[in-house]
């Protein structure tokens, strides 16, 4: 009954594209639909992992996608050279591997080429998921176990079932989806039943938690330091300026301030003597009053000087040089404006 549900699902899954390219058609989620099922019929163990594949230019009888059961004993990870062992059909082949993307990008999944036979082969819905495209050689693979296809025409045939024509050599294995196939525990006659050691997937899945958690909290307390020490630096630069404030009002005053204190100089004589308040290597000349008669001269020394002592131009600079920036700043602005409307 198994191999009939999942013949009639298979009806549907037509020929895709070449090898490589991608049809779009997702009929082949359906055969996997009674994978739990497969897998338990086949005997899959705990220590083993079901692997589907199709081989993408075999001849008719042999395009039947099939499964094998793949013994992993107690290693952690999966190796190209691990199912090339145990490959069923003989010959030499170049394999293609579904992996998931950890974004869900690509529709979840995508495909990929591994290099080394010591590459890690992804696991996708806790299954192996293979196109294999069969390469000119003369290389045999590894003895491997018995392969357990789905079913054939001979197959079909003795359960009743009408046969099927198998896909055309233009069938596509970009096709395969495992859906959810994890790795069944089930006793196996065929396959020697080794001490069940702990799974890998539950091994790597605690692993990769205390590492995400670790990682959380390094990037939260290195935050936290950056935060403390930027509120530090800020704290420390007011005290300083409010300090240097407090030590050259008085000189600032007396340059920018008329003597009873009421109102700014005129333009002239700030612009005159600017130079002695100013702060060290300011580049500001000193300017004499001969220089400063005509409206136009004080018009361009004054936007010179308002430009050298803006305050946006001095934000990095130490405490006494932004509070002598202000102080010029806003001297030259109030002094300006009486200038231009006398």
């Amino acid at each position: 009954q198994l191999l009939e549900n999942l013949d009639e699902r298979r009806q549907d899954i037509r020929p895709g594209g070449s090898f490589g390219e991608d049809s779009g058609y997702s009929g082949s989620a359906d055969i996997l639909a009674y994978s739990l099922q497969a897998a338990s019929a086949l005997g899959c163990p705990e220590d083993s992992i079901l692997v589907q594949y199709e081989v993408q230019n075999a001849d008719d009888e042999d395009r039947e996608p099939a499964v094998f059961i793949l013994p992993i004993g107690g290693a952690m990870s999966i190796t190209l050279a691990m199912v090339r062992s145990r490959f069923p059909p003989p010959g030499n082949y170049h394999f293609r591997f579904k992996a998931p993307t950890s974004d869900g990008a690509f529709g979840g999944w995508v495909w990929v080429d591994l290099v080394s036979d010591d590459d890690f082969v992804p696991v996708f819905n806790g299954g192996v998921g293979v196109k294999a495209l069969k390469l000119p050689g003369d290389f045999v693979a590894a003895a491997a176990p018995q392969r357990s296809s789905m079913p054939s025409v001979a197959s079909q045939s003795s359960m009743g079932a009408a046969p099927r024509a198998s896909p055309g050599p233009g069938g596509d294995l970009m096709e395969l989806d495992l859906g959810a196939m994890p790795a069944r525990s089930s006793p196996s006659a065929a396959t020697p039943q080794a001490p069940a050691p702990k799974k890998a997937a539950e091994l790597d899945r605690a692993q990769l938690v205390a590492d995400r958690e670790a990682k959380t909290k390094r990037e939260y307390d290195e935050k936290m330091r950056r935060h403390e020490e930027a509120k530090k630096r800020e704290e420390q630069a007011k005290k300083d300026k409010v300090d240097v404030g407090d030590k050259l009002s008085k000189a600032l005053d007396d340059w920018a301030k008329t003597p009873d204190g009421t109102s700014f100089k005129e333009i002239r004589t700030l612009l005159s003597t600017m130079h002695t308040v100013i702060w060290k290597d300011s580049s500001w000349p000193q300017l004499p009053l001969s220089e400063l008669v005509a409206d136009s001269s004080i018009k361009k020394n004054y936007r010179k000087a308002i430009l050298l002592a803006h305050p946006d131009r001095h934000q990095n600079a130490d405490a006494e040089q932004q509070v002598r920036a202000d102080r010029i700043f806003n001297a030259l602005n109030e002094s300006f404006k009486k200038f231009t409307s006398s």
